[in-house]
């Protein structure tokens, strides 16, 4: 039996309001990459998420990110099993990433270390809080230089993720955002983001309420994300913590304890489609993990040599 590499990367969030580019999540949704070796140049599968949508070739970023540690894909078959919806805001580009790095790692026993596989993605990516989170699971902090610090979180906090079906590239929702903001907005979202980093391992959920405000990013890029108005509306509900945009949307993030999610997550539904813009809403709590690594072969697991980050 072909030898077999198992690479499971989760979905992620990022900027968590005004953690603007410096915070991120790992959410309890994952892609896996099938790695099997077989004779024959390089085949591409693709099922689920972006099926006939993503390249099946070398140009697959899980590919182009092997391609960092391997020589030649010849000799490889590839099976990417998507559930990261795609263009949503969800980290699927960092998952697909983190991924082929990670099994480039393994494939070609290079001995990367943590930082070397996140300074990697980042290179590719273009930031570094998706693929810090991707990689390293939990709640991340990621500073200009130097590792990412990971933050407490309580375990009763959980999120409604709101998918809609329109997508919004990572440029456009760039260009939505100013070269320069007034410094008295600046000013209160670093208070902002500091009150959240504390407030998050707190017992007190409550105390996420205001603290969850962004003026840096979630103003301009507001009008991309449909059903905006009526998500914010929800923040006055039961249950309902606040909503941040993740990522560069459209997907929203509803945060609440983990006993309110179902029940937020179906009111969330039932607003959306009654303001025109139905959605799908996934209860997503925080994936423990990151990147994760298995190897396969003859028919037994090799279940030693399954670890985080390679």
């Amino acid at each position: 039996m072909p030898e077999s590499l198992t690479v499971s990367a989760p979905a992620t969030s990022a900027n968590l309001g005004p953690g603007f580019d410096a915070l991120a999540v790992a959410l309890d949704l994952s892609n896996a990459v099938i790695i099997r070796r077989r004779p024959g140049p390089l085949a591409v599968r693709v099922t689920g998420e972006g099926a006939g949508e993503v390249p099946e070739d070398a140009s697959n970023l899980v590919c182009r990110a092997l391609l960092q540690g391997v020589e030649s894909l010849d000799g490889l078959e590839i099976e990417c099993r998507n559930r990261i919806p795609l263009g949503r805001g969800l980290g699927s580009s960092a998952a697909a990433v983190c991924a082929g790095l990670v099994a480039a790692n393994a494939l070609g026993q290079l001995r990367w270390s943590p930082a070397e596989i996140l300074r990697r993605a980042s290179e590719i990516e273009g930031h570094a809080d998706n693929a810090a989170a991707c990689l390293l699971g939990g709640m991340v902090a990621v500073p200009p230089a130097g590792a990412p610090l990971v933050v407490p979180v309580h375990e009763d906090l959980a999120f409604v993720a709101v998918i809609p079906a329109g997508r919004v590239s990572t440029e456009d929702a760039r260009r939505a955002l100013p070269a320069q903001v007034p410094l008295s907005d600046a000013a209160t979202t670093v208070a902002a983001a500091i009150g959240l980093t504390l407030a998050l391992g707190s017992p007190r959920l409550e105390d996420l309420r205001p603290v969850l405000a962004d003026r840096l990013h979630e103003p301009y890029r507001s009008p991309l994300v449909p059903g905006w108005d009526p998500l914010r509306a929800l923040t006055l509900a039961d249950g309902c913590l606040g909503v941040t945009i993740s990522g560069s949307g459209p997907t929203a993030l509803l945060w609440c304890a983990a006993s309110d999610a179902e029940d937020l997550a179906a009111t969330a539904e039932r607003v959306l489609e009654e303001a025109g813009h139905p959605a799908r809403a996934r209860v997503s709590k925080i994936a423990a993990t990151g990147v994760r690594a298995r190897w396969t072969g003859g028919g037994v697991e090799d279940t030693r040599l399954e670890r985080s980050i390679g």
